[in-house]
């Protein structure tokens, strides 16, 4: 069979754009990778640990910076109506950064280090994160911390430089305590770093790894509340109400009014039987918090415990409205309350979704 010439034109042209799709969709599919180098020149104050704390603070914000630039610019993000500092933040809490290469000369500390991630898929992870109302402030508390550390260490540096100044002259005692406050500010940035990590790896369902991750910003900032809550958050997740109560106790004394450890708090106590202290709690968290999912969907699940299916429903489809996806659990809780009350077909449709959400215990009915 013959093929005129405007059959072989349409073809080759046919060709060039299936050649020029396929070369499209695996750009997209390749990560975008940023890279970037710090070099921090050290102070009397600094030691070698000091140096490489601040150093990787600095090339992450680079590298976070540039990451959230190129988001803004080129995925969805850029229709929302997050602003850039939000952008940032949200990414810090879902991209890990690499470290490639560092040096130290006794002088300056040498970094260079990369993040690598699909453009798309941090943009939706960013749209989901800003509907989590606990993520959200978690990342937003972290990213005022760093701010905080970094410019009490350039507040300390200068104290310390002055209080050598004055040891000069005999007073040592200043000396001491100015390079304390300082070891002390810097090892916060370095709690951080833990803290962000540690969520990182729950994120991905390492909780054992998540635990012992935050166990070391504890041991790295002992009063800074903010690791006991991820950890005692953790602890309730793996079904240790016991051990995320001693964390979150500490915790609250650290900080009374994070409602956010309150939440987990009331959480914990309901798994050791301590009812009312655990929905007072609860109660406490959803007043000042109002839209806080887990708070919401923690109520629901103590409404059920009490064969309260209706009330349980008011609040488990609140969560659910707050934070449609990722809320797996809330979605098999409504599920057995529809299914209490006797409204099968919308407790299997909520099951479907739970299992799909990945809820283990939903996967398992769904069989």
């Amino acid at each position: 069979m013959k093929i005129c010439k405007a059959e072989m034109l349409w073809l080759v042209v046919l060709f060039i754009i299936t050649i020029i799709l396929v070369g499209w969709q695996e750009a997209i599919a390749t990560p975008l990778t940023v890279t970037r180098e710090y070099t921090y020149r050290a102070s009397e104050a600094d030691s070698k640990i000091t140096c490489r704390a601040i150093a990787l603070e600095q090339v992450k914000r680079l590298l976070l910076e540039e990451l959230g630039t190129y988001l803004v610019s080129n995925t969805e993000v850029k229709n929302s109506a997050l602003t850039k500092d939000e952008i940032v933040t949200y990414t810090a809490g879902t991209v890990a950064t690499v470290v490639i290469k560092e040096g130290w000369n006794g002088e300056e500390y040498y970094l260079m280090a990369k993040i690598s991630a699909d453009a798309n898929e941090v943009a939706k992870a960013i749209a989901s994160m800003h509907e989590d109302h606990e993520k959200s402030v978690e990342l937003e508390q972290l990213r005022d911390q760093s701010n905080d550390s970094l410019k009490e260490i350039e507040r300390l540096r200068q104290e310390l430089a002055k209080a050598r100044s004055s040891a000069r002259q005999g007073n040592t005692v200043q000396v001491v305590t100015a390079q304390k406050d300082y070891n002390q500010a810097v090892a916060r940035l370095t709690a951080k770093e833990y803290v962000e990590q540690g969520l990182l790896l729950r994120k991905s369902g390492k909780l054992e790894e998540s635990v012992k991750v935050f166990g070391k910003a504890i041991e790295c900032a002992p009063s800074w509340f903010r690791p006991y809550v991820t950890r005692g958050a953790t602890f309730n997740l793996m079904n240790k109400p016991r051990k995320a109560l001693a964390d979150l106790d500490h915790a609250l004394q650290l900080n009374p009014k994070d409602m956010i450890a309150v939440s987990h708090r009331g959480f914990a106590l309901l798994k050791v039987g301590r009812r009312d202290e655990g929905m007072s709690e609860l109660e406490r968290a959803i007043s000042a918090a109002p839209k806080n999912y887990i708070a919401n969907s923690n109520m629901g699940w103590a409404l059920l415990q009490s064969n309260m299916p209706g009330e349980a429903l008011i609040f488990l489809t609140k969560s659910i409205n707050l934070h449609p996806n990722d809320n797996a659990r809330a979605y098999f809780l409504r599920s057995q309350a529809f299914k209490r009350l006797g409204k099968k077909r919308k407790a299997q449709d909520d099951l479907t979704i739970a299992a799909r959400q990945g809820d283990p215990k939903a996967r398992e009915f769904m069989k």
